[in-house]
């Protein structure tokens, strides 16, 4: 069962902030104006946390300054992709996304906590890595199982994207959230249109095959309902989309588990607050 009340929700961020600074190479982390250093973390977090949390539906928006050897023997780029490092993992998120231009993750951990996490850089004389970050040992994601077809990183985007529907949905944004659920939607279809690539072995086809689309199979049966038929609208495209895609991403990955059981705890929690 999750809960997502501001107090649950300011326990867990200091528990996340506390294991962050495990790590050597951490500076500081930062919300906003507010400076989360080592010394002064014990009062400075819940000031960060207020700052930025306004309901359950909330993410925490913070960056952390990390020190990298001037020595170069391990750049930017390659100490971003070390996500696992930060306790992001199949095991323990249900969706992330990677935003290049802005050197962030949008984060979903299974707990339901929401991050947009930023990282900020500063070089050092003193190498404060490891020897498994610099050979790539903190991130093993599947790795060994890429199916070049359907990439890793669309599983994760999908799920973290499903949230974001619904934090918007709850928000009553139903501009965007409709837009984010459609968008879902059509993820689903263009994963059927990649397999069926897959089985007849071209992506050149001048007529169909009478395909049934996967994601109507489930609309109609959301047992998430309310009295706003718009709500209600789009909630039925967000748990359709749920539903097919763990379906289809069994097809590229046999040994995939399925996630739509850990979205519907947290929209459970969601559909509670919204009463």
């Amino acid at each position: 069962m999750i809960y997502l009340s501001e107090q649950i929700m300011k326990s867990e961020f200091e528990k996340y902030i506390e294991k962050i600074f495990k790590l050597p190479e951490i500076k500081n982390a930062k919300v906003r104006d507010v400076i989360i250093d080592r010394d002064n973390k014990d009062n400075t977090i819940k000031q960060a946390f207020d700052i930025g949390y306004h309901d359950c539906y909330s993410d925490i928006d913070f960056s952390i300054m990390v020190r990298l050897p001037k020595n170069g023997s391990i750049s930017v780029d390659e100490y971003m992709k070390q996500l696992g490092r930060f306790g992001v993992n199949e095991d323990t998120a249900l969706g992330w996304a990677f935003v290049p231009e802005n050197h962030m993750y949008r984060i979903i951990f299974k707990n339901g906590m929401r991050y947009d996490f930023g990282f900020d850089f500063e070089y050092v004389e003193e190498d404060l890595l490891n020897t498994e970050i610099k050979n790539g040992q903190d991130n093993k994601v599947y790795d060994e199982i890429q199916n070049d077809y359907w990439p890793i990183e669309n599983i994760n985007r999908f799920w973290f994207v499903q949230i974001q529907a619904l934090g918007k949905l709850y928000r009553k944004d139903y501009l965007i959230s409709s837009h984010l659920a459609n968008m879902n939607c059509n993820e689903t279809l263009v994963m059927q249109m990649v397999q069926r690539d897959i089985k007849y072995g071209t992506n050149h086809h001048r007529y169909g095959y009478s395909e049934e689309l996967e994601y109507v199979k489930y609309l109609g049966k959301s047992q998430y309902k309310t009295d706003d038929t718009t709500i209600n609208r789009i909630s039925e495209h967000i748990y359709a989309a749920a539903l097919a895609y763990d379906r289809l991403a069994k097809e590229f990955y046999p040994e995939y588990k399925e996630r739509s059981s850990i979205l519907f705890e947290i929209w459970d929690y969601y559909h509670k607050s919204r009463a």
